[in-house]
């Protein structure tokens, strides 16, 4: 039986608002991998003048891991390894992720990764990073990365994909 106070009634009016329901709200509370279990699958689309593919694996041991791939005029230029997992507080996500040329060879040394620690986590298909927004709305999902450019101006990149699967 539900006991309506603030906080319940916060609750309740999230889930109106998003459409999601009071037991998948509750769950992504109680663990916080499920907040991205949206990413799950395959993704494939564009992004910086190139194809993209992005694969999630369905969450395991409170984490999740994926891949991404980009390829211009046919040919692959870059990889990356990415893993969401709980932040230091166990409470939020932060995301890793190690590049790698077409031929393997990783960017950053063996010890090293870009993490992005998650500033909000939604309720629904959003996921706010310092440095990157995930983002499924309308059935396109928008990954937008802040980057800096070779003049060292940042700029926003989105990488804008649709379910593959």
């Amino acid at each position: 039986m539900w006991k309506t106070g603030p906080a319940s009634l916060a609750l309740i009016a999230g889930c109106a608002a998003t459409g999601e329901s009071v037991e998948m709200v509750t769950a992504q509370a109680a663990e916080p991998i499920a907040a991205a279990s949206w990413l799950e699958g395959r993704w494939v689309g564009t992004g910086m003048g190139g194809e993209i593919e992005e694969m999630w694996s369905p969450a395991s041991g409170g984490q999740m891991v994926g891949h991404f791939s980009y390829a211009r005029d046919g040919q692959p230029v870059f990889y990356e390894i990415l893993l969401i997992r709980p932040d230091s507080d166990g409470k939020g996500l932060e995301m890793l992720v190690k590049h790698f040329n077409a031929d393997f060879t990783a960017w950053e040394d063996k010890e090293e990764w870009i993490t992005f620690e998650a500033k909000s986590v939604g309720p629904g298909t959003r996921i706010d990073m310092k440095g990157l927004s995930l983002v499924l709305e309308d059935d396109i999902f928008t990954a937008t990365v802040t980057m800096r450019q070779s003049d060292g101006s940042v700029n926003d990149v989105p990488f804008v994909m649709k379910r593959a699967d």
